[in-house]
């Protein structure tokens, strides 16, 4: 019987458990103020996430809005993206499905403020 149980609890902790979305302290640290390089849609993409609430990539720049569990972009096609962050890994999902990886990078590595 004991075999049995231990046998049990080796496949359950075999099943991979999905990572659990950012919460909302978790996407402001890691965003507010730093900038996302990687790739969205299947293209690469790179994105810096101003103190003041707006976002500035490479061909654009507008507001985003960090909620409860997701970054939004008001007034826009994008919607809103919830994320899961590994160190400086980050993974946008979006309805459940990946929607591009990449890495954070401290400030405005890129200089997307300037484009």
């Amino acid at each position: 019987m004991t075999f049995m149980r231990i046998a049990i609890a080796a496949t359950f902790s075999a099943v991979a458990i999905p990572a659990l979305a950012a919460t909302q302290d978790e996407l402001r640290e890691a965003l507010v103020g730093n900038s996302f390089q990687g790739d969205m849609g299947g293209g690469g993409y790179s994105s810096f996430f101003a103190e003041d609430g707006t976002y500035h990539d490479t061909a654009t720049s507008g507001v985003y809005e960090i909620t409860d569990d997701a970054v939004c972009y008001p007034d826009t096609d994008f919607g809103c993206y919830q994320a899961t962050i590994d160190g400086t890994s980050l993974e946008w999902m979006k309805d459940g499905e990946s929607a591009g990886t990449g890495d954070l990078l401290e400030g405005d590595a890129l200089g997307l403020m300037d484009k």
